[in-house]
């Protein structure tokens, strides 16, 4: 057989291969994605990442049925949507997207992190519906805007991760000026060159900010410095003890003689 041939027959044997995953992701009622376009599990299908990984190119993604993302997740994401009836599920996966999370539906973050960054030409995202994250983590080098739904509540429970850059500080606001968004974070917290406002952190544990960051109005439970940590109800027992046991030395003799009469 000459080399043309067998040219000709390998690329036939690779498009018989790129028919076959496209058949296979139409059984599972996904599409494949073009550029700039979308992926969408539809509507009672199932896509199970495992440990493999998808990378979106800067198309939107779309759940109406259950995303299952493993132990690697995707990137590349321009916008992502969990609709009413779709589920995804985070495991340890990380899922990293440029524009807007719009959660409608179930997200089970498990150990999962999610990533806002820069890309797919963008220079904003908004946060909308209520979600549970594990880990929360918000990027830029270009004075990215990300707008969370006013009145709506992200609750974080690992760490938040929120980093500007000099000269380009990321912009965190509510959808609605001079209305709140909430953030419950009972996790850790790192933050640096941020400019916020209408945000209520009071819910959870402070978030400091430091000198390089701008605290703008509406914004209880952000702090400059360090947070103090919330003490437990043992801990707290522990203490009165030992400042009444402090206060006990430290008494004159007579009173304490007082005491002891």
């Amino acid at each position: 057989m000459d080399g043309s041939a067998a040219a000709a027959r390998e690329g036939l044997r690779l498009k018989g291969a790129v028919l076959t995953a496209l058949g296979s992701a139409i059984a599972l009622g996904v599409s494949a994605p073009a550029t700039a376009a979308s992926l969408s599990v539809g509507a009672g299908s199932t896509l199970d990442l495992g440990t493999g990984s998808l990378a979106l190119g800067c198309a939107d993604l779309d759940v109406s049925g259950t995303l299952t993302a493993g132990t690697v997740g995707f990137t590349g994401a321009r916008d992502v949507a969990i609709n009413p009836s779709g589920v995804v599920n985070g495991n340890s996966a990380t899922l990293s997207l440029a524009g807007d999370w719009d959660n409608a539906g179930t997200f089970n973050a498990d150990s999962s992190s999610v990533e806002m960054v820069d890309g797919c030409a963008l220079f904003g995202g908004v946060v909308t519906g209520n979600t549970g994250f594990a880990n929360l983590s918000i990027t830029t080098n270009t004075a990215k805007q990300v707008s969370f739904a006013a009145g709506s509540t992200q609750s974080v429970t690992g760490l938040l991760s929120l980093h500007g850059a000099p000269g380009n500080r990321l912009q965190i606001r509510s959808t609605v000026n001079g209305s709140a968004a909430f953030l419950d974070v009972t996790g850790a917290t790192s933050v640096s060159y941020i400019d916020v406002q209408d945000s209520d952190a009071q819910a959870g544990n402070d978030i400091p900010i430091g000198p390089n960051s701008v605290k703008g109005p509406n914004t209880p439970g952000w702090i400059f410095g360090t947070a103090v940590p919330m003490l437990t109800p043992l801990a707290l027992g522990v203490l009165a003890l030992l400042l009444l046991a402090t206060g006990q030395r430290w008494l004159p003799r007579s009173t304490r003689a007082d005491r002891a009469l």
